[in-house]
């Protein structure tokens, strides 16, 4: 069992507390995030390995969540089932989206 965006969209307070947004502000965030993320991967020359975090919103999720309370890498990875180098790689790449 990990967290997704579609598990904790369910519960709009915890969702608040966790993230610090709602529910409505975190999906105007992901239109307005989605097209500078797709372009980003647009313009790599290689694709790689696949994210384990398949959907935008999974990702912005981790990145808000890194931001509003800095838990470390390990943690968020226990968190999101991912190994903390992988935590690492999302927020370097997907952090300067966001900001």
């Amino acid at each position: 069992m990990h967290l997704t965006y579609t598990r904790i969209s369910k519960h709009p307070y915890n969702f608040r507390r966790i993230t610090g947004l709602s529910i409505e502000t975190f999906d105007k965030l992901v239109l307005k995030v989605r097209p500078l993320f797709e372009e980003l991967e647009s313009s790599k020359l290689r694709h790689g390995r696949m994210s384990h975090l398949p959907t935008l919103e999974d990702k912005l999720l981790c990145v808000l969540m890194y931001y509003r309370t800095y838990i470390s890498h390990v943690f968020l990875g226990y968190l999101f089932n991912l190994h903390n180098s992988n935590i690492c790689r999302l927020l370097a790449k997907n952090g300067a989206i966001t900001s």
